[in-house]
């Protein structure tokens, strides 16, 4: 696989300060089964993933086994871009928050999620229709709320199931 097609991970939109924020410490990262990358700065990174492109092994690339709590919310975030971009995957908004990659492999497929507080969300993706999202409560409905660039054209609404049309 060309990793060149990254696009050096948007790595110019980034400050110098952020490309060379250096941790003590580093992020553990996998890069295939056989190594572990100490990330001390996101340019090192960006760096390696050019330069090694055939090093990476997308099915464990990524796997960050030891995080260092000195790093700034600013490169965690641009961690997790770099990690998602190379994987071909999307970030939300909040980058900064822990991603788990998820890849479909059969056209109908249920992702099943537990939260820490044991709450439970079913994810269905059907083909490239639409995903239906599913809170299981003791109660038949849920309450969902609808965003459009910071506005909300939906106030709370009580719903047995929403669906999110590809």
């Amino acid at each position: 696989m060309d990793i060149k097609y990254i696009k050096q991970l948007q790595i110019d939109n980034l400050s110098d300060k952020l490309k060379n924020e250096q941790l003590s410490a580093g992020f553990y990262i996998k890069i295939n089964s056989g190594y572990t990358a100490t990330v001390r700065t996101i340019l090192s990174l960006t760096e390696y993933i050019n330069s090694n492109p055939k090093d990476i092994d997308l099915s464990v690339f990524g796997e960050i086994t030891s995080f260092d709590s000195s790093a700034s919310k600013q490169f965690i975030v641009a961690l997790y871009q770099i990690i998602a971009e190379v994987k071909d995957f999307a970030v939300f908004q909040n980058g900064a928050n822990k991603h788990q990659f998820v890849q479909c492999t059969e056209n109908v497929e249920t992702i099943s999620i537990r939260t820490l507080g044991g709450k439970k969300i079913t994810v269905c993706v059907m083909s490239s229709e639409c995903v239906d999202i599913k809170y299981h409560t003791d109660k038949d409905s849920f309450k969902i709320i609808g965003f459009n660039g910071g506005s909300t054209p939906v106030p709370h609404t009580e719903v047995t199931l929403t669906t999110i049309l590809l």
